[in-house]
């Protein structure tokens, strides 16, 4: 995903520290960052740097990716279209557009896949206890996890286990569509 602007950091600091009803001072003593500096990353005309934002992030108890995400007034995270990234099936038939942000992929994973005539995509076994649903948006594609196959159609979902070797295969002669939802329970 290409960043257009950095994180809203003074922003951020704002809107928490008013949330934890603390003022600045107040801030300023438990985190160890002088009063004029926090003012001037509130007002954005510095950037902490990252010990700073990790004393910041400490004082206000938070994680340091908590403060440089976008706050309440950028509640609709967005992944553009030409900013996912694309890999591809060992042998190229299977194009996989990752549309999951990167802070999700410790339990969610989200995939457009795109098949060529005859494509397939194989994978090992995921985590334990790992489940995949595959939703078929155009085309026929078949299912194979383990032991059990299944065929689906267009508008067909699929769930099926992710811990074990599965296929995921185009059985037309067309290019067919599928969004697979990986989800691995913590």
């Amino acid at each position: 995903m290409a960043m257009t602007q950095p994180p809203p950091i003074g922003r951020n600091i704002i809107s928490l520290r008013k949330q934890k009803n603390m003022s600045l001072d107040e801030l300023a003593k438990r985190s160890g960052v002088s009063k004029s500096m926090l003012s001037q990353i509130e007002q954005d005309k510095t950037n902490p740097t990252v010990i700073t934002a990790w004393k910041i992030a400490r004082a206000l108890d938070i994680s340091i990716q908590e403060l440089m995400e976008s706050g309440p007034a950028n509640i609709i995270e967005v992944i553009r279209s030409d900013d996912a990234p694309v890999i591809f099936s060992d042998d190229k038939s299977c194009i996989i557009k990752i549309n999951s942000p990167i802070h999700t992929t410790d339990n969610l994973e989200l995939y457009q896949m795109i098949f060529k005539p005859h494509g397939k995509n194989a994978s090992m076994p995921h985590f334990p206890k790992a489940e995949e649903f595959l939703t078929v948006i155009s085309g026929k594609l078949k299912v194979t996890a383990g032991d059990h196959s299944t065929l689906l159609n267009k508008g067909d979902t699929a769930r099926y286990r992710g811990d074990v070797e599965h296929v995921i295969e185009n059985v037309l002669d067309e290019i067919s569509e599928a969004y697979l939802v990986v989800w691995f329970p913590k």
